[in-house]
């Protein structure tokens, strides 16, 4: 559908009654200079932090002079606390500059000026105070702990806190379940307000996973909030387009006018009609003639089961992984295990060494309950440049940390150094020699492994892994039967010429690569990659799958995901996050959990 034109406007104005009472076709007055480009001051140096939990610590009269310098921008464990997980406080002490006290801006904002805190994001909970005022909170703190590492932090300082040209004090109380934690990107800042600190533009979605089935329509749910008392009006504007990076092509689009009263907040529903079944990004926007719009973009999914992507696979696909299989199963695989000393009392934890496809040398960490086996296991596969470590959380089920060629400990045949993995070995012609051949080989050596242990029981072997690791996982069910589940989540790899259409990937990066083979085109990198893309690998996974996805997903977009998980035959199931770009919750964690020790007939407390 074209761009709405005047007469289409017109009668979208109708859709609109729900503004009700407090949106009115009316000019009015507000302060153009409350909604100019911001001052900003700088905060991402001076911060001080201290690992623990005490409400004192919010105070302004506080003292910390001993808390430890950390930089902001940067997980904390890569700031002086490695491995450090739980409650930690950051705090700041900084002035703010008299001048602003005068600037229009401050002076015409009326009772309910403020200035914007930006902290960036936080992994993965915090509450923030300024001057001991707590100004605003993200995620929740356990007991009831939900994570927020995605969301950017911006809070409303009220202007009757400040201590204009004196110090203030900013408090930031952050917990960290696992993995990275603290303030760990940009931007850190302070600044006066624009208008999208006043008004807020807020997607909501109707189904929990943001996905939606025909016959029924595309719903896009929204909220607008005026923090302010002023009256505002204002050009809107929602924009439906499919996924696909470089396309502009507007679907459908809807447009009107509005006035949003002081101190008020909308929520309403339009309705869109894909034409098939995908993923499409819905642009909301709200603007004033002399101040930049406020945008808001979201993909959500539209029947994706029923997406069939074509398949790639050259001539020789099948007989091309029959050969790899052979070449892996002529090298002896030396398997090497060194106790480690980071054994505990439910866990012996061994580095394991082996031998892989071209007799390359690869490594991982095996972990195995004390308790009598056999042990059921699970093989954990890296993401891009992942380095694994042992995983010390389970403790009746035997786990296999690998790091294939030229991740964490397995560089000692094939050290990288610092050239992108999917460069390595990249020879028109001759996929046998590539980089992917050999991870995917070094994948099926770990089951190898894990089948000929005697403490393990090899009818329950599974795999799992994120990212790289999704797609790994995926050959590894595909490449080998004796795996009896597969765990991608948000996997790579799948659906290559998809994967072109919907990120950046391929316009940045495909350059590099024809400029250093001379005569390579876009369709001879298409066809070398098809032999490595898991779509083509899908249909021979005879086990049970669980996907997970996220919605907004720009580094493994959920197109190409689900072209992958469609041609899966075995049972499977998959679960969406409507609000995760790359990465998964908290909540998925556990869910996959409970799943595979269901599959693996072990207790869920023992995952």
């Amino acid at each position: 559908m074209p761009f709405v034109d005047a007469q289409r406007s017109r009668r979208d104005v109708s859709l609109w009654g729900w503004m009700g009472l407090c949106c009115v076709w009316a000019g009015l007055f507000s302060p153009c200079s409350a909604l100019a480009a911001p001052f900003e001051l700088k905060l991402d140096q001076g911060w001080v932090m201290k690992t623990g939990d005490n409400p004192a610590w919010a105070r302004p009269d506080f003292e910390h002079t001993d808390w430890t310098p950390i930089k902001v921008g940067k997980p904390w464990e890569q700031s002086g606390f490695p491995g450090y997980d739980g409650y930690a406080w950051y705090r700041l002490t900084l002035k703010i500059p008299e001048a602003w006290r005068t600037d229009a801006r401050v002076r015409e904002s009326g009772k309910d000026a403020a200035l914007v805190l930006v902290l960036g994001y936080v992994d993965d909970v915090d509450v923030t105070y300024f001057n001991g005022l707590r100004i605003g909170a993200t995620g929740t703190m356990p007991p009831d702990y939900r994570e927020a590492y995605d969301r950017l932090r911006k809070y409303l300082i009220p202007l009757d806190q400040i201590r204009w040209g004196q110090t203030n004090v900013i408090a930031v109380r952050v917990y960290d379940g696992q993995r990275d934690g603290g303030i760990y990107s940009g931007p850190t800042l302070l600044r006066l307000p624009g208008l999208d600190d006043i008004i807020g533009l807020d997607f909501q979605v109707v189904n929990s996973d943001g996905i939606y089935a025909s016959p029924g329509p595309l719903p896009v749910r929204f909220k607008i909030t005026n923090r302010s008392e002023m009256s505002y009006r204002l050009d809107f504007q929602c924009t439906l387009k499919s996924d696909r990076a470089y396309d502009e092509t507007v679907i459908d689009q809807r447009s009107a006018r509005l006035r949003i009263g002081g101190k008020s907040a909308h929520t309403q529903e339009i309705r869109f009609t894909p034409g098939s079944p995908g993923f499409y990004q819905v642009t909301c926007r709200l603007r004033r003639a002399q101040d930049r719009a406020i945008t808001k973009s979201m993909v959500l999914g539209y029947d994706p089961e029923l997406i069939r992507a074509p398949l790639t696979r050259e001539a020789d696909f099948n007989a091309f992984w029959a050969q790899r299989k052979q070449e892996l199963a002529a090298i002896d695989p030396a398997f090497k295990l060194t106790p480690s000393d980071r054994s505990n009392a439910d866990l012996d934890v061994y580095l394991l060494e082996m031998r892989s496809l071209g007799n390359i040398r690869i490594r991982g960490w095996y972990t195995v309950p004390k308790t009598p086996g056999p042990h059921p296991a699970i093989l954990s596969v890296p993401g891009y440049n992942g380095n694994m470590q042992p995983y010390m959380q389970r403790k009746n089920v035997a786990t296999l940390s690998l790091n294939p060629r030229g991740h964490g400990n397995s560089k000692v045949d094939l050290d990288p150094q610092g050239r992108e993995l999917m460069y390595i070995g990249f020879v028109p012609g001759k996929p046998e020699g590539y980089f992917y051949a050999g991870a995917y080989m070094d994948c099926v050596r770990a089951v190898d492994f894990l089948a000929a242990r005697p403490e393990i029981d090899s009818t329950r072997i599974g795999v799992e892994g994120g990212s790289q690791g999704g797609g790994l996982s995926y050959a590894t069910a595909a490449l080998d039967e004796r795996i009896m589940f597969c765990a991608p989540d948000i996997p790579w790899m799948g659906d290559w010429v998809g994967y072109l259409e919907a990120t950046t990937w391929g316009r940045e990066n495909y350059p590099k690569l024809m400029a250093r083979i001379p005569g390579l085109d876009h369709e001879g990198i298409n066809r070398f990659l098809s032999y490595f893309d898991s779509m083509n690998l899908a249909e021979r996974i005879n086990c049970p799958v669980l996907m997970s996805a996220g919605l907004q997903d720009d580094v493994c977009p959920p197109r190409t995901v689900f072209a992958a998980y469609n041609r899966v035959r075995s049972p499977k199931t998959y679960h969406v996050y409507p609000w995760a770009r790359h990465g998964t919750y908290q909540q998925h964690g556990k869910l996959k959990d409970a799943w595979m020790a269901r599959m693996l007939g072990v207790e869920k407390t023992g995952l």
